[in-house]
């Protein structure tokens, strides 16, 4: 039976709702059960979600922070992927979200930058250069 999955932008709560009133979850299973079906599935969802920003333009806005922290508070492994030649002046800022030095990349292109995406699997990528988007096509999003 297939057990529902979270949409890209849907909240926990949201999530939970749905797949806590699926018809066919209902019928296959107790409350409790469903339940934990689905906070498993939303869990699951979340361990294979990576969600990459870039810098100058998107990163820098207050907005934008404040989602990248909403999403590492959901257990999201968060990545900063700029066109820039260096990481220098993104670490502070990745220091503050508590995005680990790891996950940020200084491509040195744009070119650099959609190919890295891909290389690590990122599932959504926020940038304000809709050329970037647009390569990206179904995990670029403008923000």
């Amino acid at each position: 039976m297939p057990i529902p999955t979270p949409k890209q932008s849907e909240s926990q709560n949201e999530f939970m709702q749905r797949c806590m009133s699926d018809e066919k979850m209902i019928n296959e299973y107790p409350q409790e059960q469903r339940m934990a079906i689905c906070r498993t599935a939303y869990d699951e969802h979340l361990a294979a979600t990576k969600v990459s920003f870039d810098f100058d333009g998107t990163l820098t806005k207050a907005k934008v922070k404040q989602k990248a922290l909403d999403l590492i508070s959901k257990g999201v492994d968060v990545y900063i992927i700029s066109a820039r030649n260096s990481t220098e002046g993104i670490l502070p800022t990745a220091k503050k979200l508590g995005i680990p030095e790891s996950r940020v990349y200084a491509t040195g292109s744009n070119k650099a930058k959609v190919e890295k995406v891909r290389e690590l699997g990122i599932s959504t990528h926020y940038d304000n250069n809709i050329d970037v988007v647009k390569e990206l096509k179904g995990i670029g999003s403008i923000i």
